[in-house]
Formats: C-alpha cells, structure tokens, sequence
C-alpha cells in the first residue's frame, strides 16, 4: 500500500483504544510548534490480529518512517481547489506547511501518527482542527463521506504572561447539525477506551493552572491534562483553562 493512500486510510477508520495527543511548545514570543499526536499501537494489534486470521501465508512485519507533506496534496489537487471559493482556497493555502509523521512497526505493534505545524503567533492555530478536516476530505472523495464533524472550534491565545485555551461553538446549517447529533450518538463506541491528553511546554514557569486534574512537569514549564476522549466529545468545554507563568 502506498504511504499516501495508507495515511488516508488511517484518517478515515475508527480509532478504538488509541490516544490522541495536542501538544504545544510555546516560546517567549508567542511563536512555537503543534503537534496533533494519535498513538494507534492497540489498533495495529487487532488489525494484525484480523489479518492473521485471514491470511494463511506469512508475511514480513511492516515497518514505515515516512513524512507526508500538505503541499504535495495541495499541488496534486490544485485543479480542483481553483474551482472552490477565495475563502475555501485561502483554508486550505493556510495548512501548506502541515506536515503528516507516520511511524509504524509491526514487529513492536507500534503505530503513531503526527500532525505538525510550526506557526509564529498561536492564532494561526484558530480552528486548526477544522482545516485539518478539510484537508482529508479534499484528499479523499470517500473521507468526505466518512469526516467526523464536530460542532465546536480551539482558539489559542497568549498575552501578558497568560496562555488560554477556549472552545467556541460552530454556527452549523440544520442538516451539518443534524449529522453532528448523528455523530454524537455513536461516540461512546466509537471512542472506547480512547484517551485525550494535552501537553502544553512554556519557557517559562507555570505559576497556576484553572483547570482541575492537570500536573506539571518537576520544573514547572510543562503540564498535562488526560481526560477519557468520550468525555470530551460530550462536553469540550471541559477543557477551557487558562494559564499563568512566573
């Protein structure tokens, strides 16, 4: 399998016992690097599994290490996105500097994914999750289908020695609504098991945390939130907080 179409694949299917990582690494200056991490080593187990069952010759254990770059998607479809509208083309020009880690080792039934991007202000990070989504769908005519929607976005902002994090709700259409409502009635199977973590570094001292349940690293510049993935889909405005450094 192809590593692009392997990526789309992944993206697509349901992630039973996996962990999906935010991590964030903030500087002085407001500029630093995301990471959207998802850890799909127990899937690949029961993939493996499956697969075994099915397959009565041997095969070698698989082993990637690949980077996907966004903007090779973006050349590929290019065609295509100049028939979208200004705003649409203008989402997706903003994830041309998104870039896809996939690591995978079946002899160690170990699989991760990650989303990376570097930006200079955290507001370039403003509904990230959204064009992320996007994206998939643009690279795959079945993910539009297939796309999980939400009905909420992240906005990030640091000033003043104060980092928050605030989910805001979507202005949905009636039929986007319906889908979401959809969506949501499946989420405790479709989430079992799963963990959302978030891990923020700062360069500077955390001096408190308005969010319960959070810990912080031995020298107090980074903290850790875990919550069960089913719990946050009912209600992410659980993870609103702010942040403030020394």
């Amino acid at each position: 399998m192809k590593i692009k179409n392997l990526l789309l694949f992944l993206v697509s299917i349901t992630f039973v016992s996996c962990v999906f990582t935010e991590e964030l690494y903030i500087k002085k200056d407001g500029s630093g690097s995301y990471a959207f991490k998802m850890d799909m080593s127990k899937m690949l187990v029961a993939m493996n599994d499956m697969g075994s069952e099915n397959d009565s010759i041997k095969k070698e254990p698989e082993k990637i290490d690949s980077i996907l770059y966004f903007k090779d998607i973006l050349e590929d479809k290019k065609d295509s996105i100049a028939k979208l509208s200004k705003e649409e083309q203008e989402v997706l020009k903003s994830l041309e500097d998104l870039k896809i880690h996939l690591k995978m080792d079946e002899e160690k039934n170990q699989m991760n994914m990650d989303f990376l991007y570097e930006f200079n202000n955290v507001n370039e990070l403003k509904n990230m999750n959204d064009r992320v989504q996007k994206a998939q769908a643009m690279s795959d005519k079945k993910q539009q289908k297939n796309n999980f929607q939400t009905n909420t976005d992240v906005e990030y902002e640091y000033r003043d020695d104060t980092f928050t994090r605030k989910v805001t709700l979507k202005k949905l259409s009636k039929e986007a609504q319906e889908e979401y409502e959809n969506n949501m009635k499946q989420a405790s199977s479709m989430f079992d098991e799963t963990l959302y973590r978030i891990v923020y570094h700062f360069d500077d001292k955390i001096k408190s945390v308005s969010i319960e349940g959070a810990t912080l690293s031995d020298d107090k510049k980074t903290l850790t939130i875990e919550m069960p993935m089913d719990t946050v889909m009912k209600n992410p405005f659980l993870l609103n907080f702010e942040v403030k450094l020394k």
